[in-house]
C-alpha cells in the first residue's frame, strides 16, 4: 500500500530501527514519550514534523528539531544530549537542533561517524563544552554553526582541516586562544565566517604571510580582539575581496583614519562601531557605492558630516554616526532619499532638524539626542507615516509636541526628554502602539488629557520634572500592559528611573518591565483607586506633588510591584496594613506627609530605612525608633506634639531638664525672699505677721 507524505516520491515507510532511535531522541529533548510518539506522531516515522528520510531508502537523511525542547530548565537540572544516538543514523546528511536549551553533549566525539554529514546547527542552545577535534576531519561538512552558546577552547583544533567548509558561524561562545587566519588560507569554498564576540579570542590576520584562496561574502569579526599583536590595523587581505556583501569589524579598537577604500569593496552593510578611528569622514570626490547600511558610531570622528554623502551614498537604508564628535548642521543628510534609519546621537551638532529629512520620509526610526540641536521638535508640515521610534532627549527643543506626529500611527517609542518644550498636551493623539511616552524635563503644564488612558500598549510613562496640575486620571486602569503579564517586542533601550536611580531597560528585561513616573509635578486630589487594579506595574512615583488623602488600600493588589514612591505630598491616614502584601516591594518611600499611625510590621518592611518614613510627625514604629501607644493611633511623646501649637511649646520646655530645674529654683527663691525678707527688715511688718499668727 503507498503511504503519502510530505516527502514526495517515496513509496515506502521508515526503517524501524531508525525509527526507535527518533523516539528516544524526542523522548530526550523533554516532549516525552506518551504525548508525543503516542499522540503526535504517525508509525511512519519519515512523516514526522521535522524528520526527512530519503526516498529512495527511506533512511533518515535530515533531522530539524527547533525550539522542541520549550520549556527552560534550571540550571541543576540541565538537559544533556548524548551523541551517539544520532550516531546511529547512517545517512545522516543535516542535523539541525537550534534553541533546545542544551546543556552539554554526551559522546559529541560520536557524530564523527556520520561521514554524510553536511550541515551541523547546534546554535542557541547553553551547550558549555569543548568542540571533539574529530569534527575537523568531517570531510563532507560544508555548513557548521555553533552560535550562541558557551563552547571552550581554541577553534583551531577543529577549523584547520575543514578545507571543504563553506559556512562557519561559532559567534557568541566563549572560545580562546590565539587563531591565525592563516589557517583559512586553502578554504576556498568559504562564503560565510562569523567569529565575533569571543572575548577570548584573539584572531590575527597579518602573521605568519598568507594569501586567500577564498572570496568571501560575509565576514563578522566584531569583538574578538582583532590584530591585537599587529597594531590593532585593519585587515589588508579585504583589499583582494571583491565579493563582500557584509563586513563587520565592531568593536576591536581598530585605529587610523575612515577607511574610505572600504566603501567600494562592501556591496551592503559596513558596521565599524566601536573602534578608535579619528579625524573627518571624508567623502570628497569618491566614486559611488551600493552601500546600504553604514555604521561608524563609538569612534572618534570629528568635524562637519561631508556635503556629499548622497552623491556618494545614494541609496543608503541605514546610518549610524552617533557617539562620535561631529558638529555643525544635520542639513546633509536630509538629501539621502532612501534613508530609512538614522542615529546621529550623542555628538555636538546644532541647528534646526531640516524640512526636507522629514518631508514624504521613509524614516521609521530617527535618534538625534544628545547634541545642541534647537527650533521646533519637528518641522510644522513633516510627514513621516513610518516613524516607530523617535528619540530628540537633551536638546535645546522649544514650543510643543508637533501635530504632524498624529501622521506617525505606528509610533512605538516617544522621547523627548529634558528640552525647553512647554504648553499643554491635550491634543497629544492616540498612538495604538505607543510603549513608551517620555516627556520628563520639560515645562508642560495643564491636566493629563484623556488620551494617555486610550494608548493601552503604554509601558513606560514619564511625565516627571514638569508642572502638569489637576488630579490623576482614574481611567489608566484601562491600559494592558500594566493589567495583564504581556511581553513586548522592542529593540530599542528605554532610561527610566525607578527604585531611586536611572537604570536602562533593554533585552529581555526592556521586554516585561512596566513604569508611571509623575513625580515633580504640580498634581492634587486624591489618589484614585483604581490604580491598585495595575497589577503588572513594577514601578509607580507619584511624589513631589500636592497629592491629598489616604494611600488606597488597593495598593495592596500591585503584586509585581518592587518601587513605590509617595513621598513630599499632604498624603493622611495610615500606611494601609495590607501593603505589605506586596512581597516584590524593594522601595518604598513615604517621606514627607502627614501620614499617623503604626508603620506596617513584618520582616519585609523592618528592612526600610528611617528615611522612608521621616517627616512624618505622628508615624510610630520600629523603623523611626518611635514608640506607638496602646492605640496604634496615638504616638508616644512626639507625636502628640504636633496637634496644638502651644501644647507643644509647653512640652518642649519640661522636656529639657536644665531649663525645667532653673525655673523651679528662680520660682522658689521669689517666693522664699517675698516673705523671710520683710520680716528681717521691717519692725512694723513683724509685729502684724506674728499678730496674725497667734490670732
Amino acid at each position: 500500500m503507498m503511504i503519502y507524505s510530505s516527502n514526495l516520491g517515496r513509496s515506502i515507510g521508515c526503517l524501524d530501527d531508525e525509527k526507535m532511535v527518533l523516539e528516544e531522541i524526542i523522548e530526550s529533548m523533554s516532549y516525552g514519550h506518551e504525548s508525543s510518539c503516542a499522540g503526535r506522531y504517525s508509525d511512519d516515522c519519515c512523516r514526522w514534523e521535522g524528520v526527512h528520510c530519503s526516498p529512495t531508502t527511506s533512511h533518515v537523511t535530515r533531522i530539524m528539531f527547533y525550539h522542541v525542547n520549550r520549556i527552560k530548565k534550571d540550571e541543576d537540572h540541565q538537559w544533556f544530549l548524548d551523541m551517539t544516538l544520532f550516531s546511529q543514523l547512517k545517512q545522516l546528511q543535516e542535523l539541525r537542533l537550534q534553541g533546545n536549551h542544551i546543556g552539554g553533549l554526551i559522546k559529541p566525539q560520536a557524530i564523527c561517524e556520520l561521514v554524510y554529514l553536511e550541515r551541523l546547527d547546534l546554535s542557541d542552545n547553553s551547550i558549555e563544552d569543548v568542540v571533539p577535534p574529530c569534527w575537523g576531519n568531517m570531510s563532507s561538512l560544508r555548513s557548521l554553526k555553533l552560535s550562541k552558546n558557551r563552547f571552550l577552547g581554541n577553534p583551531t583544533s577543529f577549523l584547520a582541516n575543514l578545507s571543504s567548509i563553506e559556512f562557519i558561524d561559532i559567534s557568541y561562545n566563549l572560545f580562546g586562544g590565539l587563531l591565525s587566519f592563516s589557517i583559512l588560507a586553502n578554504f576556498s569554498k568559504l562564503s560565510y565566517l562569523d567569529l565575533s564576540y569571543n572575548r577570548h579570542l584573539e584572531v590575527e590576520t597579518e602573521t605568519p604571510s598568507w594569501h586567500p584562496s577564498f572570496q568571501v561574502q560575509h565576514l563578522f569579526l566584531a569583538g574578538c580582539n582583532l590584530n591585537n599583536q599587529s597594531g590593532h590595523m585593519i585587515p589588508r587581505f579585504l583589499s583582494s575581496q571583491h565579493k563582500l556583501q557584509t563586513l563587520d569589524l565592531s568593536s576591536n579598537s581598530l585605529v587610523g583614519d575612515f577607511p574610505t577604500w572600504m566603501l567600494h569593496i562592501v556591496s551592503s552593510g559596513l558596521y565599524l562601531r566601536g573602534n578608535a578611528f579619528v579625524g573627518q569622514f571624508p567623502l570628497g570626490l569618491q566614486s559611488k557605492s551600493t552601500l546600504t547600511k553604514l555604521d561608524i558610531s563609538d569612534n572618534h570622528f570629528d568635524g562637519h558630516l561631508p556635503s556629499s554623502i548622497n552623491l556618494v551614498l545614494p541609496q543608503l537604508y541605514g546610518f549610524n554616526a552617533s557617539s562620535n564628535r561631529f558638529s555643525g548642521n544635520i542639513l546633509p543628510l536630509a538629501e539621502l532619499e532612501n534613508l530609512h534609519s538614522l542615529d546621529l546621537s550623542n555628538n555636538l551638532l546644532s541647528g534646526e532638524v531640516p524640512v526636507r529629512l522629514t518631508l514624504n520620509s521613509s524614516l521609521w526610526y530617527l535618534n538625534l539626542s544628545n547634541n545642541s540641536l534647537e527650533g521646533e521638535l519637528l518641522p510644522e508640515n513633516c510627514s513621516i507615516p513610518n516613524l516607530t521610534w523617535l528619540l530628540l532627549h537633551n536638546n535645546l527643543f522649544v514650543g510643543n509636541l508637533p501635530a504632524c506626529l498624529s501622521n506617525s500611527l505606528s509610533l512605538q517609542l516617544l522621547d523627548v526628554r529634558y528640552n525647553h518644550l512647554s504648553g499643554t498636551i491635550s491634543s497629544l493623539p492616540v498612538f495604538m502602539q505607543l510603549g513608551a511616552l517620555l516627556l520628563k524635563g520639560n515645562q508642560f503644564i495643564g491636566h493629563l488629557p484623556a488620551q494617555l488612558c486610550q494608548m493601552k500598549m503604554l509601558q513606560f510613562l514619564d511625565l516627571s520634572k514638569n508642572k502638569f496640575s489637576g488630579n490623576i486620571p482614574s481611567c489608566l486602569r484601562n491600559n494592558l500592559f500594566w493589567r495583564k503579564k504581556l511581553q513586548a517586542n522592542s529593540w530599542v533601550p528605554v532610561d527610566f528611573t525607578t527604585k531611586g536611580n536611572s537604570y536602562l531597560y533593554l533585552g529581555i528585561p526592556l521586554t516585561v518591565m512596566t513604569g508611571i513616573d509623575f513625580s515633580c509635578n504640580e498634581l492634587a486630589g486624591n489618589i484614585p483607586d483604581e490604580i491598585g487594579e495595575l497589577n503588572e506595574l513594577h514601578s509607580l512615583n507619584l511624589s513631589r506633588n500636592h497629592l491629598t488623602g489616604h494611600i488606597p488600600t488597593s495598593f495592596k493588589n500591585l503584586k509585581n510591584l518592587e518601587s513605590l514612591d509617595l513621598s513630599h505630598n499632604n498624603l493622611t491616614g495610615q500606611i494601609p496594613p495590607q501593603i505589605i502584601q506586596i512581597d516584590f516591594l524593594q522601595y518604598f518611600f513615604v517621606a514627607f506627609n502627614n501620614l499617623s499611625g503604626r508603620i506596617p510590621f513584618n520582616e519585609h518592611f523592618l528592612t526600610f530605612s528611617e528615611s522612608s518614613f521621616e517627616g512624618n510627625q505622628r508615624l510610630c514604629g520600629e523603623q523611626l525608633q518611635r514608640k506607638c501607644l496602646g492605640n496604634d493611633n496615638e504616638v508616644e511623646d512626639g507625636a502628640r506634639k504636633e496637634s496644638n501649637p502651644n501644647e507643644e511649646a509647653e512640652e518642649s520646655i519640661l522636656d529639657n531638664h536644665l531649663l525645667f530645674y532653673s525655673l523651679v529654683f528662680i520660682a522658689y527663691a521669689i517666693g522664699f525672699w517675698s516673705v523671710i525678707a520683710p520680716l528681717c527688715i521691717s519692725t512694723n511688718w513683724r509685729r502684724k505677721y506674728f499678730a496674725a499668727i497667734d490670732g
